[in-house]
C-alpha cells in the first residue's frame, strides 16, 4: 500500500474515508434503486472499490442488464485492475463506511445496509468531471451488481476476496 503522502493532492482527497463513505452511500442508493432496500455490506464495499479503480472505471457497461460474466470476458484486464488496487483501496472503503455509519447517513439492519432518514441529494455533483463519474460510477455498480447474482459468485468471477 502507497503512503498516502506519496500521492498526489488529487489522489489523496480520491482516496480518504469521507470521500469514500459518500461513495458507498451512493452503492447503497443505487441498489435500493434497483432491488429495493438492503444493500449487503460487502457489495456496498465493492462498488467504490471497483469505481475508484480508473481501469475499471473506464470499461464498465453502459447498462445494468448487462451480465457480469460476458463483462469479465470482454474487459479480462479490467480483473487484473482490480485484484492489484483491492488492498489498496478496500480499508480505505470499509472506514468510509465506518463513518457513513456514525454520521446516521447509513444503517446497518443485520448485514444489510440503508439509507438513513437523511436525504441523499439524487442529482449527482462535485468539483471535477472525475468526482461526478466516480459518484456515478458507485451508484450504477450498485444497480448492476444487485443484478449480478450470489456474492461468492461475484467475488469469484470478479477475483477478489471479501
Amino acid at each position: 500500500m502507497p503512503a498516502l503522502d506519496l500521492l498526489s493532492r488529487e489522489e489523496r482527497n480520491l482516496h480518504n474515508p469521507a470521500f469514500a463513505g459518500l461513495l458507498v452511500a451512493r452503492a447503497v442508493q443505487g441498489h435500493e434503486q434497483e432491488n429495493g432496500p438492503g444493500c449487503h455490506v460487502l457489495l456496498a464495499i465493492l462498488a467504490p472499490v471497483m469505481a475508484l479503480t480508473v481501469p475499471v472505471r473506464a470499461v464498465l457497461p453502459k447498462s445494468v442488464s448487462s451480465t457480469t460474466v460476458n463483462w469479465i470476458e470482454r474487459e479480462s484486464a479490467a480483473r487484473v485492475h482490480l485484484r492489484q488496487a483491492a488492498p489498496f483501496l478496500g480499508p480505505i472503503v470499509r472506514e468510509g463506511l465506518l463513518l457513513s455509519l456514525r454520521a446516521d447517513v447509513l444503517v446497518l439492519d443485520e448485514q444489510y445496509l440503508v439509507r438513513s432518514t437523511q436525504r441523499m441529494p439524487k442529482r449527482i455533483t462535485g468539483d471535477t468531471p472525475e468526482v461526478i463519474q466516480i459518484h456515478r460510477a458507485s451508484f450504477f455498480l450498485g444497480r448492476w451488481l444487485s443484478r449480478a447474482g450470489d456474492l461468492p459468485t461475484i467475488f469469484t468471477l470478479l477475483g477478489v476476496r471479501p
